[in-house]
């Protein structure tokens, strides 16, 4: 019984998977660039994505980005976020605690589909708050960017290396807080490296926006297609 449960989980990913390239391949045909955005709850996420589209609105049209912002209930965050003009839908799981490719694909067919994506620039997905689910269901991203701050303890990515291995970006929020609470960030960058060699790593404030710029420049010349 038990191996069973595992192989169907296993299926469940492998199919996400698969579903998630044609939403690569979708993204790539139309030139739409799409970071998504992981980590856990208070991690800053969207606090981070607001300072981010503060300097998105000011190189390119609101009209020419979209929000997608995953939670298990409210449209709190996609309103904070939709301020800023850029067209923005939320999706409420209901009790999932990741979103999965047809979440994606629903509420892009909802905003209009293939033909409303045209001539966009940036599409950014916010996932539901957890550092364990989403990291294994990818949604086509050309970036996923593992957002950890040092409020969850300087062991974070010890404690979550799968997580920390699949992530394009790291950041590292909340620096400002760091010596209050005693954390060591060269530790969490040394752990992240060891894990990850291949991801970029970023240390932010999203409060104070110190870091914010690099990590957008870095953010701005991903590319999709």
């Amino acid at each position: 019984m038990v191996d069973r449960v595992v192989f169907i989980a296993r299926d469940i990913i492998e199919e996400n998977r698969k579903l998630a390239e044609g939403l690569r391949r979708l993204y790539d045909r139309l030139g739409l660039t799409v970071l998504e955005f992981l980590g856990g709850p208070g991690s800053g996420k969207t606090t981070l994505i607001e300072r981010l589209l503060e300097l998105f609105t000011r190189d390119y049209d609101p009209h020419e980005i979209v929000y997608i912002g995953g939670d298990v209930a409210t449209s709190l965050d996609t309103e904070r976020i939709a301020r800023f003009g850029v067209h923005a839908i939320q999706i409420n799981t209901g009790g999932t605690c990741h979103l999965e490719v047809p979440h994606v694909e629903a509420a892009l067919e909802k905003l209009g589909g293939e033909e409303f994506l045209r001539g966009k620039k940036f599409l950014i997905i916010e996932n539901v708050g957890n550092i364990i689910c989403p990291f294994n269901f990818p949604l086509g991203a050309h970036a996923r960017v593992m957002v950890a701050d040092v409020t969850e303890g300087e062991d974070k990515f010890v404690k979550h290396p799968m997580s920390t291995r699949v992530s394009d970006v790291i950041v590292i929020n909340k620096i400002d807080l760091a010596d209050y609470l005693g954390v060591n960030l060269d530790k969490m960058i040394e752990d992240a490296r060891r894990i990850n060699p291949r991801a970029r790593i970023f240390l932010v404030s999203a409060r104070t926006g110190a870091g914010v710029g690099e990590l957008y420049e870095a953010l701005k010349g991903v590319r999709g297609g």
